[in-house]
Formats: structure tokens, C-alpha cells, sequence
């Protein structure tokens, strides 16, 4: 079985990467993420540096600039932050820069994708069984919280 050493191990590799400016591309197995801390459910995130900016280590995982479509977000976040027009392969889309944070406990897996195909460079399927029904109660904790 994997342990938290070799996840972070992996994950320290994975950004040391990505800042050093090379051109890499992973999907992190997660149970859930923090958009501007409001916690989502997530089955995975696609990792490069374009769609994730600024990524860095923290005391607790790592975080980033990411761009999600507005209907995907709080409208909070979105009133927040506002939205972008971008032109993406011949359309213009809305997309709103956002920080986004991962903690390591809630990575099962990560990929990196070589010549189009994913190598698994770290995986624990036990953290997918054990922490998705805790970030989904701790998401609903949060949801229920009064909000000034």
C-alpha cells in the first residue's frame, strides 16, 4: 500500500516540474478540492502550466490559479472574482481565475501523461473509499454554516 511519504514525494516531483517550466501534463486522483475555500466534490483535476497556475506546495498540500466555467462555482465566487471572456478554438468562453486548493489526504492518484497515455506515478485506493464520504460531510458541515 502507498503511504503519505510517496504521495509527496510524487507530489513535490509533479510541481518541482511544472515550475521548472516544463512542459508536463498529470490528472491528480482527488476526492474533492477548495475554490476560493469552498470545498467541491472532484473526481480528478488535469495538472500543466497553463490550467494551473502559480502551483505550490502548502503546509497541507498544494494550491493554484485555476479557470472554471461560471456555472460550475458559488455565485459569490463568481461576484468575487468576475468573469473572464477568453477565445478558446474559435469561440469566446467565460471563465472566472480562481484559487484553488488540494490537501494531500484527499489525493488517491497521480498520473502523468506521456505520449498520450497515463503512467501512474502514485495510487491509493483506500483514500478514495476512506476520505470521499468525509469530504462530502465536511462539505455539507460547511454548506450548513451560517454565512455573514
Amino acid at each position: 500500500m502507498s503511504n503519505g511519504t510517496e504521495r509527496d514525494e510524487v507530489l513535490e516531483g509533479m510541481i518541482a516540474k511544472l515550475n521548472q517550466g516544463e512542459e508536463r501534463e498529470y490528472f491528480v486522483g482527488i476526492v474533492g478540492y477548495f475554490i476560493e475555500g469552498v470545498p467541491y466534490s472532484a473526481s480528478g483535476l488535469t495538472v500543466d502550466s497553463t490550467a494551473t497556475l502559480d502551483i505550490h506546495l502548502t503546509e497541507k498540500g498544494f494550491s493554484c490559479t485555476a479557470f472554471f466555467p461560471p456555472n460550475v462555482l458559488q455565485p459569490g465566487t463568481v461576484q468575487k472574482n468576475g468573469i473572464i471572456k477568453k477565445e478558446f478554438l474559435g469561440k469566446v468562453v467565460e471563465i472566472v481565475k480562481v484559487q484553488l486548493d488540494v490537501r494531500a489526504e484527499d489525493i488517491f492518484a497521480i498520473n502523468e501523461f506521456v505520449g498520450g497515455t497515463q503512467v501512474p506515478l502514485y495510487s491509493d485506493p483506500e483514500i478514495l473509499s476512506s476520505r470521499s464520504t468525509k469530504f462530502i460531510a465536511e462539505m455539507q458541515d460547511w454548506f450548513n454554516q451560517p454565512r455573514s
